[in-house]
């Protein structure tokens, strides 16, 4: 967006704003360059770019319940067993980078 541009977000449950590149003002609160915003449900929020911008838009439908075991998380606790399984048995994919170290499931 150029400096003075408007923006009107869709509307959604869950939405975020990460400032990538220069600034914005929802209406009287300015989000600076590398922030990020987390934004209500409201309906019709605008955004003014008090500076040519690029943001990312981040949001969609609420997220079911997660299941977070350590280094894992899924929707469905079955695929953090099995994320569970394969570490311990070595054939979870090895970390670029850091493949001699391995470690144990806590």
């Amino acid at each position: 967006m150029q400096a003075g541009q408007s923006l009107t977000l869709p509307n959604t449950e869950e939405r975020a704003i990460y400032v990538v590149k220069g600034s914005l003002k929802i209406k009287d609160t300015v989000i600076p360059e590398f922030a990020m915003v987390i934004l209500s449900a409201a309906d019709n929020v605008v955004i003014n770019a008090t500076a040519d911008l690029r943001i990312s838009l981040i949001g969609g439908e609420k997220i079911s319940k997660c299941f977070i075991e350590w280094n894992f998380i899924s929707s469905r606790k079955e695929r953090v067993e099995q994320a569970k399984r394969d570490w311990q048995a070595g054939t979870f994919p090895k970390v670029v980078g850091d493949e001699d170290e391995f470690i144990p499931l806590p």
